[in-house]
């Protein structure tokens, strides 16, 4: 039974990693919604929607598969319809303006400018955003909000989709929150992160010896060991992140991805190979620099300002620590209970090591050939 028990909630992180063997593990669905409010109660703004999310919603590649820049012109109008008939403003009337195109995170995205006819109300005015969360639930809207009192930053989603435009300090506390909880789905659904976190939990019940693995004594121990690996794994990532999103380093993601493929797969060898270090948490460290890199694109095209990104990105930090902590929290009583098992250590383990290569490698070669 424990043995059924390990295998079926490691082998499902995997699973779920196996659904995605596109150039692109990540499969979160986002879009990014700026709106300006002036003094006058004018409206603004620009909303930036993934052209992968606009051509399983209404179909805007041609008969190759194809998305073209003559393809979107020719399927503005729908695009507008689309995407206007699930955003609103009370008392707006929002008119589209310009349609371009722009990259986030290595996808491309239509860029919807657009400016609002509102009537003079004293009645509060609020923001009603529907895009995509028929088709999927997990999709999340990153909106920047800028009106005469201030600064505010949300993450909409099914059970946060309207947004009071007038009491922007009221909700800082809240905003923070999703901030957090758009960290750990962030974590939870993206598969590569996700894989590298079940790798090092593989063995997370153990010490390296001279002679192999070793059990650990204690589950104390093994918590211990697990939240260092963990944190080391977040605080790297912070730190690229942050230099990303400020513009201190600037790594494009066309690259970014393969080399996370490539930590997997550094992870995955380690497990059976003292190829790196006998600290697993310098590896999780060294390895999280480079998903950092990654999760710089999530949050760079909110257009923050410096407070305002640096409070998201506590939030954000945060939730995919809580993330990884939660996935930890289910693997590891299982692993701490086969750690004295010989089936586990001289086949599972490796068993499940060499899955999790054979995928990372997959994606690494997917990776690769979308760089021609």
């Amino acid at each position: 039974m424990w043995l059924r028990l390990i295998l079926c909630a490691l082998v499902a992180q995997f699973a779920l990693a196996l659904q995605t063997r596109a150039a692109h593990a990540h499969l979160s669905s986002d879009s990014y919604l700026h709106v300006d409010i002036d003094n006058e109660g004018r409206a603004s703004g620009q909303w930036d929607i993934s052209l992968r999310d606009l051509d399983a919603a209404i179909g805007v590649a041609g008969d190759d598969g194809v998305i073209s820049w003559g393809g979107l012109k020719a399927r503005r109008a729908a695009i507008e319809a689309y995407a206007f008939d699930r955003l609103s403003i009370d008392g707006c009337a929002l008119r589209p303006g310009d349609l371009l195109v722009d990259r986030h995170a290595g996808a491309a995205y239509a860029v919807l400018r657009f400016t609002a006819d509102c009537q003079s109300t004293r009645a509060p005015r609020r923001l009603h955003y529907r895009l995509l969360f028929d088709l999927d639930p997990t999709h999340r809207g990153l909106l920047t909000l800028v009106t005469p009192s201030g600064e505010q930053s949300e993450v909409l989603s099914p059970d946060r989709a309207d947004i009071a435009l007038d009491r922007v300090d009221e909700s800082a506390s809240g905003s923070f929150l999703h901030f957090v909880g758009f960290g750990v789905s962030h974590i939870l659904f993206g598969y590569d992160h996700l894989l590298f976190v079940a790798v090092l939990m593989i063995f997370a019940a153990f010490r390296r010896g001279d002679s192999g693995w070793a059990p650990l004594d204690g589950f104390g121990a093994s918590a211990l060991q697990t939240l260092t690996i963990l944190t080391a794994f977040t605080l790297a990532h912070g730190v690229t992140l942050t230099l990303s999103l400020f513009h201190f380093i600037d790594a494009p993601s066309r690259y970014v991805e393969p080399a996370v493929a490539a930590t997997i797969m550094g992870a995955a060898i380690d497990n059976l190979l003292p190829i790196l270090s006998y600290a697993r948490w310098t590896i999780a460290f060294g390895f999280g620099l480079v998903h950092g890199l990654a999760f710089a694109t999530t949050l760079g095209p909110m257009r923050l300002s410096t407070s305002g990104l640096l409070y998201a990105l506590a939030g954000f930090n945060g939730g995919v620590e809580l993330g990884q902590i939660a996935v930890a929290s289910l693997l590891l009583p299982l692993v701490f209970t086969a750690r004295r098992k010989s089936l586990y250590v001289s086949y599972v383990a490796p068993a499940l090591t060499a899955l999790a290569f054979l995928l990372a490698l997959l994606w690494f070669v997917d990776r690769i050939e979308a760089l021609r």
